[in-house]
């Protein structure tokens, strides 16, 4: 696997409440960039994600892990996480490595108990979050109504940077407001688009909301806003750089439309991420210091000393302990030695690997920002 640098990463930990559709999500994710080969279901136990014998017969998520997505040059670290009550402290320990949340809602549910507690979570530690409104093919299925919700429970600033085209079962595409461009999916769930184009009867409601858009953006900035006010409107380059520089500072909070299961929707949701989420790069990774006990940040620089945050340990029966971590500063390097502050002893350690579900990839080099795992540590722990 390629190594990137912390400007070519996103880490989304996937976040939300039981049943929301969020290992499916990351399913689809997986078949559409190809990094698969079959589209894994989490009714027929096939996800890449959900390997464990108790999640597969519960067809619930029982424990984070990781899945790695390369798409359009950028590689994504999805964390998928539990989303029941009582593993909430894995989705916590995922947050905490992670630089955006991505919170998924059922589109016939809308706001839940664990939506709420997930979205404290990521404002506790002010991480930018996208909203995947998901499952709209289902029965009951509402845009308005969950829009509704979301901005109830977390008020105006939740943005639509989407609207489905369709609904229920005749759910098959979205409007994308920044590019005022449709896109439809066959329902064959290969996830490839079938044509774009905004529909007719969509027209002026995509031309309303992008208005909004615009207005709601301009709100975010001085700058934009004298433009705003200059000509009534903002050029396509202010809107974009806008929204992902609102978005980055928790101003606001894009939604996209997706149905995780009818693999619709998946590729300008994976736009989305690589377009309006930070990377390592955007957000340094914020630490302790040890002397003063005061917060500070690690420069994400490959050429600064090297540093990690372990925030996963794994038992394995076949490899072992696995420690799973994050490089917050520096490049990592197999067969190299890491002095453990916590223990205060030397590490040693041999091959470095990433994740993809339960299996482990070997890589030559991991670089400030990136999520890794090491096997057999011997003092090293969570």
């Amino acid at each position: 696997m390629k190594v990137y640098s912390a400007s070519g990463i996103r880490n989304v930990a996937i976040v939300g409440h039981s049943g929301s559709g969020k290992t499916q999500l990351v399913s689809a994710a997986l078949f559409d960039a190809k990094m698969v080969n079959r589209l894994g279901m989490v009714d027929e136990g096939t996800t890449t994600t959900d390997f464990d014998e108790e999640e597969v017969a519960r067809k619930h998520t029982l424990s984070s892990s990781i899945a790695i997505v390369e798409w359009n040059k950028t590689k994504i670290n999805f964390i998928d996480t539990p989303g029941i009550s009582n593993f909430l402290s894995d989705t916590r320990a995922a947050l905490h490595v992670c630089d955006t949340a991505l919170i998924v809602v059922d589109a016939v549910a809308g706001v839940e108990v664990q939506t709420e507690k997930v979205w404290n979570l990521a404002a506790t530690l002010e991480l930018p979050c996208l909203i995947v409104l998901n499952r709209l093919d289902r029965e009951r299925a509402s845009f308005e109504r969950s829009l509704s919700s979301l901005r109830e429970a977390f008020g105006r600033t939740i943005l639509p940077a989407q609207i489905p085209i369709g609904a229920e079962q005749n759910f098959k595409g979205c409007v994308d407001l920044l590019g005022l461009n449709g896109v439809t999916f066959d329902s064959d769930s290969n996830g490839v688009p079938a044509s774009s184009g905004v529909p007719d009867e969509l027209t002026d409601s995509s031309n309303s909301e992008r208005d909004a858009m615009i207005e709601l953006v301009a709100e975010t900035d001085d700058t934009l806003m004298e433009k705003f006010f200059e000509s009534g409107t903002l050029s396509q380059t202010d809107l974009e750089k806008g929204l992902r520089s609102a978005t980055l500072k928790r101003q606001v909070f894009p939604l996209v439309c997706t149905s995780a299961q009818a693999n619709i929707g998946i590729q300008p949701f994976l736009d989305a991420v690589v377009n309006f989420l930070p990377s390592p790069e955007d957000r340094p990774f914020v630490a302790v210091d040890r002397k003063s006990d005061e917060a500070t940040t690690y420069d994400s620089g490959e050429t600064a000393p090297v540093a990690a945050f372990v925030w996963k340990t794994i038992a394995d029966p076949f490899a072992g302990r696995i420690t799973l971590f994050r490089v917050a500063a520096g490049s990592m390097n197999p067969d190299s030695s890491v002095f453990n502050v916590t223990k205060q002893t030397t590490e040693r350690f041999g091959g470095l690997s990433v994740m993809q579900g339960k299996t482990a990839t070997t890589v030559t080099e991991l670089k400030a920002g990136d999520l890794g795992a090491v096997a057999k540590l011997k003092v090293t722990t969570t």
